[in-house]
């Protein structure tokens, strides 16, 4: 066998093609590689392994390694698709929201490595009489998602050993019977991530300041006499979800 058939058994075996090894001691090998997969997807999603349990978890993390396969030597990047892969995977049709929940977690610790902006106070002068001359800022670092599912308070009660004694479990339980779901705000308090539910309306207002459209075309050219406006953008200041403003013409 030359080294290049070699090579091509020896990955064959490690992710799982054939079950016929190539050294004596590949055994080894393979196993340590597969239990680096799986302590990486554990540790990028949380919720999820505590939606199906160890067990359960390290499968689908086993069919995710031999299926994606790691491209690159950083186990950090490991698992960026795992949200999306998890749809096509049969275990979608027991736990259809696993997708979304997984979804969230990627954002979390995202926006916990993510290079978080600081608020500037000072760009926060743009903003005058002329309110289609600026826009509002929106922190690069931050996620914002919609979901048919309850995701934020399925996250939230599994931050807990004992998830089905929270509040947060019994209202997903109500929501999901409905068939509710939940809009979630990802950012980050100190270097914690965060998530929380925000109205359609939220996520529809942070869009169009994504889009930089200006102040007066988001919320209108008398918004600065709305206190609910006020209360709305301290409230987004705070969180580090509006970094700032600028002017746009």
């Amino acid at each position: 066998m030359n080294l290049s058939d070699y090579q091509a058994h020896f990955l064959e075996f490690l992710f799982g093609g054939t079950s016929t090894p190539v050294q004596p001691n590949s055994e080894v090998y393979r196993f340590g590689v597969e239990a680096k997969a799986v302590r990486a997807l554990e540790q990028g999603y949380p919720t999820v392994r505590a939606l199906l349990g160890p067990a359960d978890f390290e499968g689908l993390a086993l069919d995710y390694f031999r299926m994606i396969r790691k491209q690159s030597g950083d186990w950090g990047d490991f698992g960026w698709g795992f949200s999306s892969w998890i749809i096509s995977h049969r275990i979608s049709d027991r736990v259809p929201y696993l997708s979304d929940v997984a979804r969230l977690d990627n954002h979390v610790a995202g926006v916990e490595r993510s290079q978080y902006e600081e608020v500037s106070v000072a760009s926060f002068n743009a903003i005058g009489e002329d309110l289609a001359s600026c826009s509002l800022i929106l922190n690069k670092g931050i996620q914002f998602f919609r979901s048919m599912y309850p995701v934020v308070s399925i996250w939230e009660a599994h931050k807990s050993e004992t998830p089905k004694d929270t509040l947060s479990f019994a209202q997903a339980k109500r929501m999901i019977a409905k068939g509710l779901g939940q809009n979630a705000l990802v950012y980050r308090a100190g270097w914690k991530g965060m998530a929380e539910v925000i109205t359609e309306r939220d996520v529809l207002l942070l869009e169009a300041v994504r889009n930089q459209r200006s102040i007066a075309e988001v919320f209108g050219e008398d918004v600065l006499k709305d206190s609910n406006f006020t209360y709305w953008l301290q409230d987004m200041i705070a969180k580090g979800v509006i970094v700032g403003a600028k002017t746009i013409h």
